[in-house]
């Protein structure tokens, strides 16, 4: 990645995402030629050096990118501090998730889910940055499946991603033979307004570059209205082709399915746009295909031979393995999937079960020049921890709490590596400390944050017990006194009891389903010197049921009890990464349901325990706030609420 910033003062310079020096570029996988120069970087005219040290995560270019051994991935150029931002990145295409069947809702009232911008992602009734609340929203009167919050947010979404998303909707609805709903028969059918709007951004994107400029034309009008950052990503639309695709497997045969026929006919109708009559009449189905490969940027050449790379399906099949390899997961402020997002950029960061990133999504950036405007769904990558000047920029592509071997599958399935990070290869730094007695283990955890934080309403430190370090992975499935076949036996059996509880659950059987459950965490009790670890995986699974359950059923005590549990393992199975969003939404949970504990009117509770609810609040509150500020950002609503919880509890 190109990183002279010294010269210039603009706001924007052409910075291309691959690597400029001809030695990178030989050494890079699939790098391709030279022609993607379109990524810019959105700068404030008093920070143009990559260098700057980052301190508060606004200052400067933090990161660079280079090749080696696995491919392009980026180094940080400069010491970073926990909590920096080190990049923000606006997508080249995103896409809202919409409920099954929910596609031909005429009124559209009866889903709350869905009445989300499809462009900004805010909720009808939520607060911007601004404090302004996003009142009514409307919707596309054509295909009737978007909501948008403005006439802004809408007419620009229009022009960059909906269009051909739009006519896929109507067609659809025109030629489905059940009216009522629009169902996705294949996960490659589910991807399909997805493909739409990305190609549709392709196409918006190579129409706006200016070839005399080499892409420096006005900035969009999306960049325009980014203040909150000195830097922030825009990739052009030659970066898309060299994204690297999920490993093939057994792919289908998407010409059978009408749906995918009906968008490649959309997108190469909308290819050839512009097209002078006559030249559409000469050889239209090979000009077609010519000019969406070209807009994908997978031909070798797209001018004079029309020389095409792929077969129609060959480029969608090629394309939909990229997204399953780069796209991002767009979450709200509850952890929560709401849309997918490609962020190329973003995609150069290499995986680690033992990242020093995490990412966070920005909903409803404001428009600093007083319009009702808002901006896509912005990724930034946040560093977790310190992080030394030379040191790979790494985030986690899989749930972190699964052991070892799930990891390894996982990664093996969706990005065909085999992960060689410290955790994986047991090379050190991924450890916690415990009490060398397995008894002690007990939420000690817990205890021992609340210590480090206030105390914990202990003169002592609980139990003062001596430490060992232990590898984070043995911690997690550690067993003693049992066999290996014992151990899956008790596994088994409690996912059993779970599954029953579901069962119970779906039917309003609610006895039912917290019998099952109570029954399913006592297979992990510990009898005499047998026992299973107490931060196992799907102990954890199971305590999250029962806590639902509880909740919904009003136990406040006993729900309070389960959750000081899961507190307790993430605090294990997210020791290595310091700072990890869910860690922070459960702290959180747990000071709300201390404070409810403590609040409660049913003479159960001494006035002792009262104040002892009372104070584990304040450090649950505190804990969770020093997690979120950073996982979730100072000014999201769940951090502004949390700040507002301490001071009524008298920690602000």
């Amino acid at each position: 990645m190109s990183m002279d910033f010294s010269s210039g003062k603009g706001r924007r310079q052409a910075v291309c995402c691959i690597p400029n020096r001809r030695s990178d570029r030989d050494n890079a996988a699939s790098v391709g030629d030279t022609h993607r120069h379109n990524c810019c970087y959105i700068i404030r005219d008093h920070h143009h050096q990559h260098n700057a040290k980052s301190t508060d995560g606004n200052r400067g270019f933090s990161m660079f990118i280079q090749s080696g051994p696995h491919g392009l991935h980026a180094i940080a150029s400069c010491d970073i501090t926990a909590g920096s931002i080190i990049a923000q990145c606006l997508p080249m295409a995103h896409s809202m998730f919409v409920p099954p069947g929910a596609l031909v809702e005429e009124d559209g009232e009866g889903n709350d889910r869905r009445k989300r911008c499809a462009r900004c992602f805010f909720q009808e009734g939520d607060k911007d940055s601004s404090g302004t609340r996003k009142k009514k929203f409307g919707r596309c009167s054509k295909c009737r499946v978007t909501f948008y919050c403005s006439r802004n947010c809408q007419a620009d979404d229009w022009d960059e991603q909906h269009k051909l998303e739009c006519q896929y909707y109507v067609k659809r609805r025109k030629h489905s033979p059940i009216s009522s709903s629009l169902y996705a028969t294949s996960p490659e059918e589910d991807a399909i307004p997805m493909l739409l709007r990305t190609f549709n951004s392709l196409r918006y994107l190579r129409d706006k570059s200016d070839a005399t400029t080499g892409g420096m034309n006005k900035p969009d009008k999306d960049e325009e209205g980014i203040q909150q950052a000195d830097m922030t990503v825009s990739c052009g639309p030659r970066h898309f082709s060299s994204l690297m695709a999920s490993p093939e497997t057994c792919a289908p045969d998407l010409s059978s399915s009408s749906a995918m026929s009906l968008a490649k006919d959309l997108m190469e109708t909308y290819a050839i746009r512009g097209t002078s009559s006559k030249a559409a009449k000469e050889d239209s189905n090979e000009m077609k295909q010519s000019a969406t490969q070209c807009i994908w940027g997978y031909s070798d050449m797209c001018s004079d031979d029309k020389k095409v790379g792929y077969t129609p399906y060959q480029a969608i099949q090629r394309t939909l393995n990229a997204f399953k390899k780069n796209n991002f997961g767009i979450v709200n402020s509850l952890h929560s999937p709401i849309g997918e997002g490609l962020y190329p950029c973003a995609a150069l960061l290499n995986h680690s079960c033992y990242p020093n990133c995490i990412l966070r999504y920005k909903l409803g950036a404001v428009d600093k020049r007083g319009k009702q405007k808002y901006n896509p769904p912005i990724l930034q990558i946040i560093a977790c921890r310190n992080i030394l000047s030379g040191e790979e920029l790494c985030h986690s592509y899989v749930d972190l709490s699964l052991c070892t071997r799930e990891r390894q599958t996982r990664l093996l399935e969706t990005h065909g590596f085999v992960c060689e990070c410290a955790r994986c290869t047991n090379n050190g730094g991924c450890v916690v400390e415990l009490p060398k007695n397995r008894e002690d283990w007990e939420l000690w955890p817990l205890k021992h944050g609340f210590f480090a934080r206030g105390n914990g309403g202990y003169s002592t430190h609980p139990s003062n017990p001596a430490l060992t370090e232990m590898d984070i992975d043995d911690a997690l499935t550690g067993c003693h006194g049992l066999s290996e076949s014992e151990q899956e036996k008790i596994i088994q059996q409690s996912h059993i009891l779970q599954q029953q509880a579901n069962q119970c659950m779906v039917e309003g059987d609610t006895l039912g389903e917290l019998r099952c459950l109570d029954q399913a965490i006592a297979l992990y009790a510990t009898r005499g010197k047998r026992w299973v670890s107490p931060f196992h995986g799907q102990l954890y699974s199971v305590r999250c049921s029962y806590l639902s359950a509880l909740l919904a059923d009003g136990r406040i005590l006993q729900a309070t009890q389960q959750c000081e549990h899961i507190v307790s393992f993430l605090a294990v199975v997210f020791s290595h990464v310091q700072r990890h969003p869910l860690l922070g939404l459960q702290l959180y949970t747990l000071g709300d349901l201390y404070s409810g504990t403590a609040t409660m009117e049913d003479g159960s509770l001494t006035d002792d325990a009262i104040l002892s609810f009372k104070q584990k609040a304040k450090l649950a509150y505190d804990w969770a706030k020093s997690v979120m500020i950073v996982t979730h950002g100072t000014n999201d609503p769940m951090v502004l609420a949390l700040e507002d919880n301490l001071v009524s509890t008298g920690e602000g």
